[in-house]
Order: C-alpha cells, then sequence, then structure tokens
C-alpha cells in the first residue's frame, strides 16, 4: 500500500490536479517559473556554502596583508546623516570583539563594593 503512495500512479495523480488548478496554458510558464526558482535557490545556496566574510580591499591609508572585514552599520543613525562604512583587519575586528565579551561579563558580575 505504502508503494502505491510514492509510485508512478501518484505522479499521474499530481500532475492532472496541477491542470485542474492552473489549467493546461498556464503549466508551461509554471515549470518555467520552478525551474527558475530552484536554479536561483542552488546558486545561492553554493555561494552561501563556499562564502567567506565579506572582504573588501584594504584602504590605502590602512594596508595591511590580512583581508578586510566590514564591519555592520550602525544600528540606530540620525536622521539626515549619511551611513558610514568602517574597515576593520581581522585582529582588530578580534580585539573589538574581546573587549566587548569582557565588558559584558564585568557588567553581569554587577558592582564591585
Amino acid at each position: 500500500m505504502v508503494a502505491n503512495v510514492f509510485g508512478m500512479d501518484t505522479i499521474w495523480v499530481v500532475v492532472i490536479a496541477l491542470v485542474v488548478l492552473f489549467g493546461g496554458s498556464q503549466l508551461p510558464k509554471l515549470a518555467r517559473n520552478t525551474g527558475e526558482a530552484m536554479k536561483e535557490f542552488r546558486k545561492a545556496h553554493a555561494e552561501a556554502a563556499s562564502s567567506e566574510p565579506v572582504q573588501v580591499a584594504p584602504s590605502p591609508a590602512a594596508a595591511s596583508t590580512q583581508p578586510s572585514v566590514v564591519a555592520p552599520p550602525a544600528p540606530a543613525l540620525q536622521a539626515g546623516t549619511s551611513e558610514e562604512r568602517v574597515t576593520l583587519t581581522r585582529s582588530e575586528l578580534d580585539a573589538l570583539l574581546a573587549d566587548r565579551e569582557a565588558r559584558a561579563k564585568k557588567q553581569a558580575a554587577g558592582p564591585e563594593i
């Protein structure tokens, strides 16, 4: 009985249901859109799986041999101000995160008496 659910009969039922729901003239369009969506999904999945953090060429003022990482924009920007990009090296970013974690632990421990 379970074999019939996943057998060839099920494929015909699905095809007939699609024809009834969308009509014969819409099926090629539906198939094309589904194929394009699958192609885009696979492309995005492959890019996400193989991508590293966002890397930007270092500025001339901060020439470094390490790749740069663009810091996320500030969470709250004033109206009318322009968004500024900050470029950090990997070691600068690690030091910033370590400092932030140390401050959070110190603050969670409570005030010293």
